[in-house]
């Protein structure tokens, strides 16, 4: 429970409409717990701290929302929502289209005294042209005809309303023209009453969850196939296309005029949530020179059909890293325990880079020889205590023999450095984990990786 029978002061619900920032905002709050809460106001880390993988939003709650448990107990199993702040805030893009049965909203009442839902709106067309190129990468084929999204944003904010009262919801545009002091951030706080609090906040320098180019968007569209996506934008990451398309839209100036002229007049209630202000101001919809470089998008032309070739001949489109793990045996693949199906998703980018991957753990040698199959530009360093595994080491395999219980041993490793990925598949005991992780984190390079294997079966 929170302070036993009471309960926060406030509650702030920011419901995250896709492109509108939410992904910025939740990097920037996520980053700076800590001021946070020095301004009595929680912005709830994960209980487990491996699922921080999902990223800091609360987003998984409202995926998997249990309607008969509580907005507090659903939150409180993923999250811990414990804390003597005045304010708890969350943030999720799907909250926006979370459970809308009256408990649901019975339920924010009950955790706080006050509850704020916060909603950012983007105009219609820019919205749905930047969820196209997001829903190709995961699941979308086709062309833009075939991206649906709710605009009729009242329809989204008619149950909020309501059941939390219209003097509860705010509603913001995502237009810098009107941002407090243009920044989106500052508007934020300022919408939700900590007009203070921006200033605090140490910033990220790195772009965060950044469209792609017409042409890459277009490439992604052609797939069918998830994996087959996912491996088509690591290339991307490795091989970068040649970004000779200035334009950012598919659809002409002209078609996006009518088109937001068109969803304006099913969006007239949204006024009275904005302060009678009209929806073309709002949103900036008046703009028709927000893509001064656009022409219509040729699907033909031979950059592109020579990128999606090589792509198909490239390893990206041959063995996954699973693949490669079953043919040598090791237990990380499907077979067993399935680790590399999830590596994959992280390491693609890497794999035609000159990797340095170290790992603790040579046993049979399947982990090694699938390392430097899949880094194929890659130099591998496996790791035993057993003299025997040095049979292993090829031209760009080399074997060290050491034990990860001694600093000492560690250290020679260390000097071997630095690493992009550091694999711990060693003893499986706790306190040379820990050891490890201390002596060997520091060369990692920046960006790369440090995976502890087998957890839940070391030996404490």
């Amino acid at each position: 429970m929170l302070r036993g029978l009471s309960r926060y002061k406030r509650l702030v619900l920011h419901c995250g409409i896709h492109k509108t920032g939410s992904s910025f905002l939740q990097a920037m709050f996520g980053a700076n717990r800590d001021v946070l809460a020095a301004h009595s106001i929680c912005y709830p880390d994960y209980q487990n701290p491996e699922h921080r993988m999902f990223g800091p939003q609360h987003s998984i709650v409202a995926l998997d929302y249990d309607v008969g448990r509580s907005f507090e107990s659903n939150v409180g199993r993923v999250f811990d929502i414990n804390s003597d702040c005045d304010t708890l805030l969350i943030s999720g893009e799907e909250f926006s289209r979370a459970n809308t049965q009256p408990a649901f909203f019975a339920d924010l009442r009950s955790l706080a005294e006050e509850v704020t839902a916060i909603f950012y709106f983007r105009r219609f067309d820019h919205l749905l042209e930047r969820v196209y190129s997001e829903s190709v990468k995961e699941y979308l084929a086709g062309p833009i005809e075939n991206a649906q999204y709710q605009l009729e944003f009242y329809e989204i904010l008619r149950p909020f309303v309501e059941h939390l009262g219209p003097e509860n919801i705010v509603v913001r545009p995502y237009n810098q023209t009107l941002w407090t002091d243009g920044s989106l951030g500052q508007d934020f706080c300022t919408a939700i009453g900590f007009p203070f609090l921006w200033p605090a906040l140490s910033k990220t320098q790195d772009r965060i969850n950044e469209s792609l180019s017409r042409p890459e968007t277009y490439m992604l569209s052609t797939l069918k196939g998830r994996d087959e996506k996912q491996r088509l934008l690591a290339c991307f990451k490795t091989v970068p296309f040649e970004h000779y398309d200035k334009a950012k839209f598919f659809r002409s100036p002209e078609f996006r005029l009518e088109f937001n002229i068109d969803h304006a007049r099913v969006n007239t209630g949204l006024s009275t949530l904005i302060g009678g202000m009209g929806v073309d101001e709002f949103l900036g919809l008046s703009n028709c020179g927000d893509d001064p470089d656009w022409s219509p998008f040729d699907s033909s032309d031979q950059r592109i059909d020579a990128y999606l070739e090589n792509f198909r001949r490239s390893p990206f489109m041959h063995e996954t890293l699973d693949s490669i793990g079953q043919r040598y045996g090791t237990d990380k693949s499907s077979a067993q325990n399935n680790f590399l199906n999830f590596y994959d998703r992280f390491l693609a980018p890497l794999r035609n880079k000159p990797v340095k991957l170290l790992e603790i753990g040579v046993l049979a040698g399947g982990s090694v020889r699938t390392w430097q199959d899949y880094f194929h530009n890659g130099k591998i360093v496996g790791v035993d205590i057993n003299p025997e595994v040095k049979k292993f080491a090829t031209g760009r395999i080399q074997i060290e023999v050491a034990d990860q219980s001694k600093t000492q041993d560690l250290d020679a490793l260390a000097e071997k450095g630095p690493f992009d990925v550091v694999v711990d598949d060693g003893s499986h005991v706790w306190p040379h984990q820990i050891l490890t992780f201390r002596r060997l984190i520091n060369v990692v390079r920046p960006g790369g990786f440090y995976i502890i294997e087998d957890l839940d079966t070391s030996y404490g």
